[in-house]
């Protein structure tokens, strides 16, 4: 084993950099009013493969990272992450985790999950919360729809950056090549 353990760094900055990317397609995006939300591939990586604690430092930091950058109030998407993290956490063992098809899975149900709770939240600061929905649900759509595209290409990034740092992603030992 080895002394200093960086899988959650690893994680940490593949999901600052995914982040940011989605900031710059929203940018790109944001004249046909649609906005994209990738919250629940963020978590997807540190809940399937990380073990509990380096998952957790992950989950946490990227949680932060999305609670300074997102007009929410802070702390709503540290406990929202929280709540889908944990669950993730308690049913992992009863699914292949290996596998980037289960990764996608995973990504689309949190971020169908996070998307709703968000919506719910902040409906209500809606000058006309009734007619939000409508928006709502198309930002939906595309945020899954840019889940299905994106998900394989970050998984098998993270996967990538653990092979380049010769971490096994799960157990934190160095593999030899």
């Amino acid at each position: 084993m080895r002394r200093y353990d960086p899988r959650w760094l690893i994680v940490t900055f593949a999901n600052l950099l995914l982040w940011w990317l989605t900031g710059l397609a929203n940018h790109y995006i944001a004249g046909f009013a649609v906005h994209i939300y990738l919250g629940g591939l963020l978590l997807a990586y540190a809940a399937l493969r990380l073990d509990s604690k380096q998952g957790l430092i992950a989950m946490v930091l990227t949680s932060l990272l999305v609670d300074a950058l997102d007009p929410v109030p802070f702390g709503t998407s540290l406990v929202l992450f929280s709540v889908v993290h944990l669950t993730v956490l308690y049913g992992r063992q009863r699914f292949p985790r290996e596998g980037a098809i289960f990764g996608i899975v995973v990504a689309l149900l949190a971020n169908l999950f996070l998307f709703i709770a968000l919506s719910f939240l902040l409906v209500g600061t809606n000058p006309r919360p009734a007619g939000a929905w409508l928006r709502i649900f198309c930002d939906l759509f595309f945020s899954q729809m840019a889940i299905l595209v994106v998900a394989p290409w970050f998984l098998s990034l993270q996967d990538g950056a653990m092979e380049l740092a010769e971490i096994h992603p799960e157990t934190g030992r160095q593999v030899y090549k």
